[in-house]
């Protein structure tokens, strides 16, 4: 899983969440927030999300999994198509059978680590067990596919 991030939270105004994190001030509007009723693998306390592009970065396929319940908490994520990796059409059918999500309203997401090693850095993807979200009734699950063949540490 992702290292935390460590952020602040304070309200703006009624309806939208402002999160002081390492990559910059993210805002949050209340009335697009993700339940995820089981919370995360390892996170089962972070049940309400939010998705934010990451500050100052234009047309990046990166994005801040924010958690709201525990402000500490954000993972970075990306939809696996956007970092060049595809999903096998059989293991998408797995998870939204399993899950209940339709197809047309369910995206799929990877949880991202960030590895420091001195003078570079690199990027793994959790493929094995990625994030759904249903669009349409703002409802999240991380599922764990059957197939072996995903790593849970994808290096990009």
């Amino acid at each position: 899983m992702s290292e935390p991030m460590h952020s602040d939270v304070s309200h703006k105004d009624g309806a939208t969440l402002t999160f002081n994190t390492r990559f910059g001030v993210v805002e949050l509007r209340e009335d697009r927030l993700v339940e995820f009723p089981q919370g995360l693998f390892g996170f089962r306390e972070c049940t309400q999300f939010g998705l934010a592009k990451l500050p100052s970065v234009d047309n990046s396929p990166l994005m801040l999994l924010q958690c709201v319940n525990q402000p500490s908490i954000a993972f970075l994520v990306a939809d696996p198509a956007q970092l060049g990796v595809e999903l096998g059409a059989s293991d998408i059918s797995e998870a939204l059978t399993e899950t209940s999500m339709p197809a047309s309203e369910t995206q799929f997401l990877t949880i991202l680590t960030l590895y420091d090693q001195g003078d570079s850095y690199y990027l793994t993807a959790n493929l094995k067990a990625p994030v759904l979200i249903n669009s349409a009734n703002r409802s999240g699950q991380q599922f764990i596919f059957s197939n072996k063949s995903y790593s849970t540490q994808h290096k990009l």
